[in-house]
């Protein structure tokens, strides 16, 4: 069994907002040849939702097609529109938690999205993941700035993930005469055994010391090491340009082994691919090669429900 690409936005060139044939073939070909990969979820952040619809109905399309020549397309990853902080989306792009729109969703791709993540203190987000937990939909927190609180109570309405831990709003950790406190809900999500935690594995936007740690907090099947790969992995070059959802070009930066919005030090999409993530668990000390092996294959597998 090859590696499995869980949350994933593109390479090569392109992403997973061309719905065309061909830029999917260019995808599925590099991360079979290139990455040891041969599976993979098509993420697609805040978008507007008849733009999303759209994404849906191509990639359900697809995946009742001719099978791509490489890596199989094996279902959807909804990053938003539901979320709160931007990071590298389109702020504009972002949309309050609407009931009716996330039935659009949901009819579009019943049976193919394998996970959508939002942010659990936005009014209405608990009926939310009522809504998608009732249609058997994993529900990730993603892009927020919630309290423990929020964060427990979200648990118990059927929250199950948490969207590439440690790059959200979790929370600054603060020690005061010996006592570590936090804000925010980055204890919370580490001792809450309900949740299993994303983490980009690529040593730049996580430390490879603190994926350590979290890995062996969570355990075997709770801990899903990812890259939220960019269009620009694999390509060269320092300042590459791409379109958002809307349409609209914005530039990045390539900056030590990531991409950044150009001119800032905002990071946002890796440039890792899945067979250097299972060396960088290795080499951080994190895992043994099986373990490691486990879970970039198996892990993910089984938390999107393909196995």
């Amino acid at each position: 069994m090859k590696f499995f690409e869980y949350h994933f936005h593109g390479c090569a060139g392109h992403k997973t907002i061309e719905l065309n044939r061909a830029a999917y073939e260019e995808m599925s070909r590099f991360l079979f040849e290139k990455a040891e990969t041969d599976g993979f979820l098509a993420t697609f952040s805040a978008a507007p939702i008849d733009n999303l619809v759209e994404c849906l109905h191509f990639c359900r399309n697809l995946m009742e097609g001719k099978p791509l020549c490489g890596a199989s397309l094996d279902g959807v990853y909804l990053e938003g529109p539901f979320v709160r902080n931007s990071g590298g989306m389109t702020a504009d792009l972002l949309a309050k938690p609407d009931l009716g729109a996330a039935r659009k969703l949901v009819e579009a791709g019943r049976g193919i999205i394998r996970t959508i993540a939002l942010a659990p203190e936005l009014p209405g987000a608990m009926d939310l993941i009522d809504y998608f937990v009732s249609e058997n939909i994993p529900v990730s927190a993603g892009h927020f700035s919630c309290t423990a609180e929020v964060m427990h109570e979200a648990v118990g309405h059927g929250l199950s993930g948490i969207t590439h831990f440690c790059n959200n709003g979790e929370g600054d950790i603060e020690c005061i005469l010996g006592r570590y406190s936090t804000k925010g809900p980055w204890l919370e999500i580490l001792a809450d055994d309900n949740l299993s935690c994303e983490v980009i594995c690529d040593g730049v936007h996580v430390d490879r010391r603190l994926v350590k740690a979290i890995s062996r907090i969570k355990g075997r099947d709770k801990f899903i090491p990812i890259t939220d790969g960019c269009a620009a992995t694999g390509m060269p070059g320092k300042r590459l340009a791409f379109p958002d959802p809307a349409g609209n070009v914005s530039e990045f930066d390539v900056r030590d082994g990531a991409l950044f919005v150009a001119d800032t030090d905002l990071l946002t999409g890796s440039l890792a691919t899945m067979d250097k993530i299972y060396h960088n668990l290795v080499d951080f000390g994190a895992m043994t090669e099986a373990d490691a092996r486990y879970a970039c294959t198996e892990a993910p597998r089984k938390k999107a429900g393909l196995l």
